[in-house]
């Protein structure tokens, strides 16, 4: 009985390799959600970030030079948006035979 005892712990029991091994997918998680939060404290930082130096401007110059010089970035980068165009793909038609 005792034998059967000792053999069942070296089959079932939780090794030290088994255990990190069950412990590899929840760490993972773990390590991707962190550096979720890390990205969206950064994203956040950076809209404050762009929200304060947008205040710091109009305070410097006004808002109708802060509100002119955007209106020329937005209208530049629509112009790059559209110079660049998408082609459609079309399946290539094959006969058999």
């Amino acid at each position: 009985m005792l034998r059967w005892i000792e053999n069942w712990a070296l089959r079932y029991a939780s090794s030290p390799e088994k255990q990190a091994e069950n412990s590899l997918r929840e760490l993972r998680l773990e390590l991707f959600q962190a550096e979720q939060r890390v990205l969206d404290a950064q994203i956040h930082a950076d809209y404050y970030r762009s929200r304060l130096s947008f205040c710091e401007e109009v305070i410097k110059v006004g808002i109708e030079q802060v509100a002119d010089q955007r209106r020329g970035q937005r209208e530049m980068s629509q112009v790059l948006r559209t110079g660049a165009k998408l082609t459609e793909v079309t399946p290539e038609v094959r006969t058999f035979g």
